[in-house]
């Protein structure tokens, strides 16, 4: 099997001097990508351990990115990206929990870093990009290694990153994407949901380390650039675009709600790109018109998780006609609509989504009990009930798990309550999503308070805060006097979602 050393020598070869990855006035060759991504593998190797150890990125979207993705691939080490929105606990607890032994942090991340230093003990070595005293300088370990590929054989089915995804208790598990599955998970792309070209632009104003970064490779291979933005901005995103003529992106559907506002009204309207990419959470069907009938048919939507990540359904640029589906299968992807009574339901009806191809992870990172719970048979099985058209569409219709996404972020109710419920004056709290035109769900809290008490919510939302990350928080919450329970005794969310979800077709 070709391995992503492989592929990414070959555009270097192929595509050479130009641009391969542009940061404002910073820019990288493909060959230059080629080389310092081999400086770093061979870096890492000097430093000791094992193949298949853990290397951890705590990065902004930057030019360096691309290469460090490379770099950790080309040394047989595992990618563990660690999302910057995450708080101190959370990274903590993905850096213990996946045994990363080391961790390449920006410098503006460098307090952080030593707080991780000091309550991981698994993490060994600290390389840093940018100016600061703490660890390795990562410039001068790049330049004290050999720009010679680092004779590592990569085995497809070894692992090759760590995506973090918490689960109904609360605690984050890590999905396992392997060196072979990475590499489905491209050409899926390559086949069904983007095209890009020689010369192309990528523009990455979603989070590397999440699902805009599952693009660099496609975009790599095929001679394209990959555009690192470090913070979303609509005005500068459509002037970046228009700049660096920009053919690609990806965003999460409240990015294109307010693209479609920064650009209603102005002349240019993103001539040169040609498909943006979209997932991550449902679009209200009236925004996504309006962003249509701004910029036209370039939208692409993906459906994909942290376990089978996207393209697993693709529905195509011309097929927005669709709007509200989910679109179809990828080439390689496999899909079954399971009711309760474990047999496929006919079309029309609504049956849980299970999914199965060789894109889809191997499983959780040292959770054999959580395998359990998600794979049957070979199947996996995403938690989401979806209904299936007689042309072969699919459509989102309801969740069985109870996580929430939020403005593409993946929310889990439990993480929630479990924050809140270390508030003195909290005796029950349940978290559920709510629907919202710019979020797709937004977060709320519904809490019994303490008797003698009287929280505010702004109080309870401030308390979130100090130890979850911002699209966590509450953006609004109820208190009441009890809680709906079930027969055995267990909250019934689902009666207190009705109220907010009657009459919607969809309940996600």
């Amino acid at each position: 099997m070709v391995t992503i050393d492989v592929l990414v020598a070959r555009a270097s070869t192929w595509f050479g001097g130009q641009p391969a990855v542009v940061d404002g006035e910073r820019t990288a060759s493909f060959a230059d990508v080629e080389r310092r991504s081999n400086r770093l593998a061979n870096a890492l190797v000097g430093l000791g351990g094992a193949i298949g150890g853990r290397v951890a990125m705590l990065l902004p979207n930057r030019l360096e990115s691309v290469e460090v993705d490379f770099g950790i691939a080309k040394s047989g080490r595992v990618r563990v990206p660690v999302n910057t929105r995450l708080t101190l606990d959370e990274r903590a607890f993905v850096l213990t929990d996946s045994g990363a032994d080391v961790l390449i942090f920006d410098a503006d991340e460098e307090e952080s870093a030593a707080e991780l230093r000091a309550r991981c003990p698994d993490l060994r070595h600290l390389i840093r990009l940018g100016a600061g005293r703490l660890g390795l300088d990562y410039e001068d370990l790049l330049a004290g290694a050999s720009d010679r590929p680092a004779g590592v054989v990569l085995d497809p089915d070894a692992p090759s990153f760590l995506l973090y995804t918490s689960g109904t208790t609360g605690r984050p598990k890590g999905a396992t994407a392997t060196n072979r599955s990475r590499l489905a998970a491209t050409m899926n792309m390559l086949a069904d949901e983007i095209d890009p070209r020689p010369g192309d632009g990528m523009v990455h104003v979603g989070s590397m380390a999440h699902g805009s970064g599952s693009k660099v490779l496609a975009h790599f291979l095929r001679g394209s650039r990959n555009l690192p933005v470090r913070s979303w901005d609509p005005e500068g995103f459509l002037a970046l675009a228009a700049r660096e003529r920009a053919t690609h992106s990806f965003l999460v559907p409240t990015m294109i709600v307010a693209l479609t506002e920064a650009a209603r009204g102005r002349a240019a309207r993103l001539e040169s790109v040609r498909a943006i990419t979209y997932g991550g959470s449902p679009i209200a069907p009236a925004r996504q018109e309006e962003a249509i009938e701004v910029f036209g048919p370039r939208f692409v939507q993906v459906y994909g998780s942290c376990e089978a990540p996207h393209p697993v359904l693709v529905l195509r640029a011309h097929e927005q006609a669709r709007l509200g589906s989910a679109g179809r299968e990828v080439t390689t992807v496999r899909t079954r609509l399971v009711g309760g009574d474990g047999n496929d339901v006919p079309d029309g009806q609504p049956g849980e989504l299970w999914v199965r191809g060789p894109n889809v992870m191997r499983g959780y990172w040292g959770r054999p009990d959580a395998d359990r719970e998600v794979f049957q048979d070979g199947w996996y099985r995403t938690g989401d009930v979806a209904r299936r058209d007689d042309d072969g569409t699919l459509s989102i219709v309801d969740r069985i798990r109870e996580m929430i996404i939020s403005g593409g972020y993946n929310v889990y109710p439990a993480e929630v309550e479990a924050a809140l419920a270390q508030h003195p004056a909290v005796a029950e709290v349940a978290v559920i999503g709510v629907p919202d035109d710019r979020w797709g769900e937004a977060v709320k809290a519904v809490v019994v308070p303490r008797p003698g008490t009287a929280p505010s919510e702004r109080a309870l939302v401030e308390h979130c805060a100090a130890t979850l990350a911002g699209y966590k928080k509450p953006r609004s919450v109820e208190f009441v006097a009890s809680l709906p329970r079930g027969s055995t005794g267990k909250i019934a969310k689902r009666v207190l979602r009705e109220s907010y979800w009657a009459g919607k077709e969809r309940h996600v």
